[in-house]
């Protein structure tokens, strides 16, 4: 997919959550890129809605919702608003 392609972004998270409500770790969360909002919409179609008995005690929850490109974009920016410049910062640099 070519870098200006990307119309909307499906973002999926994977959770494992015991009868006691507790989470097992860390969510596995991932995007997938589409060109249009409506390829995005259809896809998010396809993934389960209700939990997902593993065993008697865990259950697998699946969480997915479409962004646009922008929206994708600015959460990222947020999550990481400097740039990796491959120099430490702070104090470090005498």
């Amino acid at each position: 997919m070519e870098p200006g392609s990307v119309g909307a972004v499906l973002m999926i998270g994977h959770f494992i959550v015991s009868i006691f409500n507790v989470q097992l770790g860390n969510p596995v969360i991932y995007s997938l890129p589409f060109t249009t909002m409506e390829q995005c919409e259809m896809y998010n179609e396809y993934m389960p809605k209700q939990p997902i008995q593993l065993d008697i005690e865990w259950k697998h929850h699946t969480r997915s919702q479409c962004f646009t490109a922008e929206q994708f974009q600015e959460m990222m920016n947020r999550q990481n608003p400097n740039p990796k410049s491959g120099k430490p910062e702070g104090p470090m640099n005498p």
